[in-house]
């Protein structure tokens, strides 16, 4: 390899392997449907907020149940897509994942502490974990945690991508410490602390999420995520447009529950959902896209064996002959030796017949080489028309062809010269003095060796040429007068 060559090879190498990835979401080109899809699902989203708001604040059913399913299914969504998107970050090392991919973690593990904080699910008075306002802490903090992780990936793809990629191994490290770091300190802010957090929640009300500016700085975060991820990626690629739906679900989310101000009010119910969809609607298209990628796999796997089956014809046909069409010396015995394979267990003997064709040069010479070549043709025809269909016949020289069959060891030297015989016989009836000689080797299966048995039949061949051509004899036995 040229010094030019190696360095195009390094080159190609030292590319982030998610260039070549086009089957993930993060890279895959957008499609006009998809982001039209992922508008209407926008304008949707904001549309019913929009509706609900003079509603907002209107009390609801109390559902029990409602608050464990949610929980439930929202973390589940969390791990799901957590363990997904970890998986793609393995197979590309695209690093920028790992922002989106500590996010999601990050995120159910907040979840799974909601859960656990939420007065009277566990306990009928009180939580298994924290005070009064952990559980509205643990809100806060997981949408803002969502939020900066999408703010981090679209600024990784937006002002450092070369440093993203120059120490990729030592900033995945970091970043993998920095949520665990970050978990834990939420931990110990709504345990240890949580006495000296500030209030946003009085006993179901949480209207002071507004007027403390915690509200107000989320839809901050989510707002700034959202400009600068459109002006990162301008929603290239499918993950681009899906973290931007996702996105707006939490500003909706965000705003219709402080406008709720209370547990089980309309705002809140509604923003719950909101909280659900931003959570589900990565998950649904990463199972999507990896339906889509599992499909592709199954179609590419039926392209390469049609490929590979038509592959193999072409090959069979450039080992065949282009006169007769009848296989080469090569394809002869590998089908010679699949028919021997195959009457292994049987205990058969194979017979191999050896043909020269006897007047062959004086029509070459005498009437010219198209004549050869249409008795060539004709011969060929002839050993088809006497052959049966487990009998294989190739063309092995310019004249020069071979027969092999097997049969029952007893009926094997019978079965071979009434063959023999057929073929003097319909060889004669082409004319121009064309006849045929041929040698019979008879050899058991289990004991053949193919370079042995072509010998002795070309020698038996010779001894039917030495005796007045146009007849046949078996390899080792008296010459059998079977003349055309």
């Amino acid at each position: 390899m040229t010094d030019r060559a190696s360095n195009a090879g390094n080159k190609a190498i030292s590319k982030p392997a998610w260039h070549h990835m086009n089957a993930s979401p993060a890279t895959r080109q957008a499609t006009s449907r998809q982001r039209r899809r992922a508008l209407w699902t926008c304008i949707g989203i904001a549309a019913g907020t929009l509706l609900l708001l003079p509603l907002a604040a209107v009390m609801g059913p109390r559902v029990p149940a409602f608050l464990p399913s949610y929980q439930t299914a929202t973390v589940i969504a969390y791990v799901i897509i957590t363990y997904l998107i970890f998986a793609h970050y393995r197979a590309t090392r695209a690093l920028d994942l790992l922002f989106v991919g500590g996010a999601c973690f990050y995120c159910a593990g907040i979840f799974l502490l909601q859960f656990l904080a939420l007065p009277d699910v566990f306990l009928s008075h009180g939580s298994l974990l924290g005070g009064e306002q952990t559980a509205i802490w643990l809100w806060f903090l997981w949408h803002a945690g969502l939020a900066l992780g999408i703010l981090a990936y679209a600024a990784s793809n937006w002002r450092y991508p070369a440093l993203m990629y120059s120490y990729s191994q030592r900033l995945a490290h970091w970043l993998m410490a920095a949520v665990a770091a970050a978990l834990l300190a939420s931990v110990a802010l709504v345990t240890v602390f949580h006495a000296y957090l500030p209030r946003l929640d009085d006993n179901g009300d949480f209207r002071r999420l507004a007027s403390s500016g915690a509200g107000p700085l989320l839809q901050c975060m989510t707002g700034l995520a959202f400009l600068v991820l459109w002006q990162a990626t301008r929603f290239r690629a499918v993950l681009h447009v899906w973290l931007g739906v996702a996105l707006v679900a939490l500003l909706c989310d965000n705003a219709i529950t402080m406008a709720g101000g209370s547990q089980f009010s309309v705002g809140w119910y509604a923003g719950s959902y909101n909280a659900l969809a931003s959570a589900t609607l990565l998950l649904l298209i990463y199972l999507r896209e990896m339906n889509q990628v599992y499909l592709k796999t199954v179609q590419d796997a039926r392209l390469l064996a049609l490929n590979n089956a038509m592959l193999e014809v072409r090959m069979d046909q450039v080992r065949l002959d282009d006169l007769t069409g009848l296989p080469g010396r090569s394809l002869f015995l590998e089908l010679a030796e699949t028919l021997r394979s195959r009457d292994l267990a049987s205990r058969q003997a194979v017979a191999l017949l050896f043909i020269d064709l006897d007047g062959f040069k004086r029509v070459n010479d005498d009437l010219g080489h198209d004549r050869g070549d249409t008795v060539l043709v004709e011969v060929a025809a002839a050993l088809r028309s006497v052959l049966r269909d487990s009998d294989i016949a190739g063309r092995v020289g310019g004249d020069e062809f071979v027969v092999c069959l097997a049969a029952p060891a007893a009926a094997a030297k019978a079965t071979a010269t009434a063959v023999a015989g057929r073929i003097v016989s319909r060889v004669a009836a082409i004319g121009d003095g064309i006849g045929c000689s041929i040698g019979i080797a008879l050899c058991q299966a289990e004991s053949l060796e193919w370079d042995a048995a072509l010998r002795q039949a070309d020698a038996a061949m010779y001894q039917a040429k030495r005796q007045g051509k146009s007849r046949f004899t078996v390899y080792g036995h008296a010459l059998l007068d079977e003349v055309a």
